[in-house]
């Protein structure tokens, strides 16, 4: 057999390994997690360095997947298998900017929720962006998204108050486009109960990573900080979710974005 063909045949292993789990919707508990992990073990397996090596090529591109780390040469090998796995196996392909690295892990892009709702047994949906309307700060905007769905027949809308980052240099499309992302997300979330978490590598390139020494009082602030992010993360209900309240500042847009999707996310599931 040429190399060629057994690259063939290694792909087709690599689809029945993926829908071994995507196309049995009716696994629950135990089996679901056992069918998932015998596929995470094929998929490693079949996706050996020599396998990996054009996959790589794909870092980078929006024909392939992006990544916070592009102008550094992107991620190695093992977390991009890594991520590449995990995105199979939310339905996401392996192509097509349908999902981005970020800090080493997974996020879904808004082609990536397109593909996934797109290819939803029984589901069809619009969503429609208003006007962005700027907030006082300048740093983020309000988005009114209007989606409707049916869902095996049965009808069902929702207009959700969308909040995304912005800067001087943001385009309305660019906003449109968050906020598209998000509204996608949202309507996933709503029909699966999978929570999606946000992220956008277009914001992470602008981050300065730099690594800089921190005062004591500055690395008490983070670990407060990131102590009421998981907890924003973790929370199961409203009132919950509402104690950590007094421990966002007035001034952390990101925190107070981040509540106040979380806590849509929860009013949705009552």
């Amino acid at each position: 057999m040429s190399t060629e063909n057994q690259k063939n045949e290694i792909a087709i292993q690599l689809n029945n390994a993926v829908g071994s789990v995507l196309n049995q919707t009716n696994l629950q508990g135990f089996e679901r997690a056992y069918a998932t992990a015998k596929s995470i073990e094929v998929l490693k397996g079949l996706l050996s360095p020599e396998y990996m090596a054009p996959i790589m090529q794909l870092q980078g591109n929006r024909l392939g997947f992006k990544s916070d780390k592009d102008k550094s040469g992107g991620y190695p090998v093992e977390i991009v298998k890594n991520c590449l796995i995990e995105a199979v196996l939310m339905g996401l392909q392996p192509y097509g900017n349908q999902f981005n690295i970020i800090a080493g892990n997974t996020y879904p892009t808004k082609e990536g929720l397109g593909h996934v709702l797109n290819n939803w047994s029984g589901l069809k949906y619009s969503l429609i962006c208003g006007v962005p309307r700027p907030q006082q700060d300048g740093k983020s905007a309000i988005i009114d998204v209007n989606i409707k769905w049916s869902l095996n027949g049965k009808d069902s809308s929702e207009t959700i108050p969308i909040a995304v980052k912005m800067d001087a240099y943001t385009s309305v499309d660019a906003l449109v486009g968050k906020a598209t992302r998000k509204g996608r997300a949202w309507l996933l979330g709503a029909i699966s109960g999978m929570e999606i978490t946000d992220a956008d590598v277009e914001d992470a390139e602008f981050l300065d990573v730099t690594p800089k020494k921190q005062s004591a009082q500055e690395v008490s602030k983070q670990k407060e900080r990131d102590r009421v992010i998981k907890h924003i993360e973790v929370s199961k209900d409203i009132e919950t979710l509402e104690r950590c309240l007094p421990a966002i500042a007035d001034d952390d847009e990101e925190l107070i974005i981040l509540f106040d999707d979380r806590k849509r996310e929860l009013k949705t599931k009552k």
